[in-house]
């Protein structure tokens, strides 16, 4: 993480394997062929068909939710690969801690006790993108459990 990225067909393989790669990726800024400029833009999705890139999805700094055309983009700057934790655009930030929160407990509710390698390395993944801050109570409870066996997986 921290990457440069180099293109649309960068910024799509991060989206199609943010499970696995954890992250996302913010802008310094976006421009459009309007003047609009969105700092600290977080791209959410990049639309294609074959090789052809036609939209892009992304998240301004004041939340609004923006889909445009790639031929509307002028300047993407400075796209980067981003752990959750190191977000500067704070209303995207908040937004994927609690699907990130959400997707927790739904792993810990699924497995149930039986916590399996891959189980754990999941865990581990979404704790390092998101930071060791969980104001959950429940969900810190769970967390401290299994701690021990993290050193385990390291």
């Amino acid at each position: 993480m921290g990457i440069q990225i180099n293109g649309l067909r960068d910024i799509h393989a991060i989206l199609s394997n943010q499970r696995k790669l954890g992250g996302v990726i913010e802008t310094s800024f976006l421009r459009l062929r309007s003047g609009e400029e969105y700092p600290y833009a977080c791209i959410t999705h990049v639309d294609h068909l074959g090789s052809n890139y036609y939209s892009i999805g992304f998240v301004t700094n004041e939340g609004k939710k923006i889909i445009v055309n790639v031929n509307e983009v002028s300047v993407i700057s400075s796209p980067e690969h981003k752990k959750i934790a190191e977000l500067k655009n704070v209303v995207y930030k908040n937004l994927m801690i609690k699907e990130k929160f959400k997707y927790l407990k739904r792993l810990f509710d699924v497995h149930q006790g039986s916590y399996t390698i891959h189980f754990l390395k999941e865990v581990r993944m979404i704790l390092d993108d998101i930071g060791f801050d969980i104001p959950d109570p429940e969900l810190s409870s769970m967390i401290s459990k299994i701690k021990d066996q993290f050193k385990s997986i390291a």
